[in-house]
């Protein structure tokens, strides 16, 4: 590259990192950090992310996501914080995990899209220019393949990143809920099993084995895996939807309501949370419980015929496929 090209790309850099500190909050005209409770609230990194406070922001956040890893909240707030002190590598991270938790979350879709462009054009830039074929910018193009909507390319990229890397965690789960979603789920047990011989405690990947074992019908083993996924993280709403799914299709329909009913409780626009609930209050005789349950249902469904929503349901129980568009909020009762 000339002196000239090094130029022009080290000021497209410099402007998309104005842009993105702009965009990411206001000017840091901090004030003193308040002390806050241990945990703290999400609201308390949300004042020091507004006061310009970013480091606070990040350092509350963090707290509360050591005492309530599901809050996230107070996980958007730490990502937009970490992006706007420049580690963008944190911040992209941290917006998965919002998207794994909740795929639909506009805000994270919408900070992953402007931070996706940023990466793309910055801090990365390097990277693919001095190792392009190393198992980090596999990984990278591989997770913007996914953003992008493009899963072909994207297990392409994964899969060089783990020919390079073998023994990459992030790289096998990536690959695992990619396959997944695709319904390839002898595939993903593969990926996911190697995941477990690394780390046989990790959520994601307890949680990627019980939803291939119970899309495959073999629910006792799925019920353990989201059992030993929840210890991990009892505030899941998808696992616990995942559990609830797995004790109603094996007959434990009284063991499945509370779980289905704390994945309502989480996600009241969860879909699949609605109508399992309905369907198993039903099965237990509790008609007034199943007919309000089924009203939301028809809510979130915008009014489509019942015998559609009960094909889709039956199809994809666990909500694996990415809907056209979001359903809309629930009134509250």
């Amino acid at each position: 590259m000339t002196a000239r090209g090094r130029c022009r790309a080290r000021r497209a850099r410099l402007l998309g990192l104005a842009a993105l500190a702009a965009w990411m909050g206001p000017a840091a005209d901090a004030a003193p950090p308040a002390r806050t409770a241990a945990p703290p609230e999400a609201s308390a990194a949300a004042r020091a992310f507004d006061r310009g406070d970013y480091p606070q922001a990040v350092a509350l956040a963090r707290q509360r996501l050591k005492a309530i890893p599901g809050d996230t909240r107070a996980r958007l707030v730490m990502a937009r914080a970490e992006a706007a002190v420049g580690d963008f590598a944190g911040a992209y991270q941290a917006f998965r995990r919002v998207l794994a938790r909740e795929p639909r979350n506009t805000d994270a879709l919408y900070y992953l899209s402007i931070l996706g462009g940023v990466l793309a054009q910055g801090e990365y830039d390097r990277l693919f220019a001095q190792a392009p074929d190393s198992a980090r910018a596999h990984q990278l193009r591989g997770d913007l393949h996914v953003a992008q909507e493009r899963p072909v390319d994207a297990e392409a990229e994964y899969k060089a990143a783990l020919e390079a890397a073998p023994a990459s965690l992030e790289v096998l789960i990536a690959l695992g809920d990619l396959i997944r979603r695709q319904s390839r789920f002898e595939d993903a047990l593969g990926y996911y099993g190697r995941a477990a011989e690394l780390a046989p405690h990790n959520y994601d990947v307890l949680y990627g084995i019980g939803v291939c074992r119970s899309y495959r019908q073999e629910y006792a083993p799925a019920i353990l895996s989201f059992r030993e996924a929840l210890r991990l993280d009892p505030s899941s709403a998808p696992a616990h939807l995942a559990l609830g799914h797995a004790l109603l299709q094996s007959g434990q329909t009284a063991a499945a309501v509370p779980e289905l009913e704390t994945a309502a409780k989480l996600e009241p626009r969860m879909l699949q949370a609605q109508y399992l609930l309905g369907r198993a209050y039903r099965l237990l005789g509790r008609t007034q419980d199943a007919e309000a349950t089924f009203a939301r249902v028809q809510k979130l469904v915008q009014g489509q015929a019942s015998d559609a929503v009960d094909a889709a349901q039956s199809a994809d129980p666990l909500g694996q496929q990415k809907p056209r568009e979001p359903p809309p909020p629930l009134d509250k009762p």
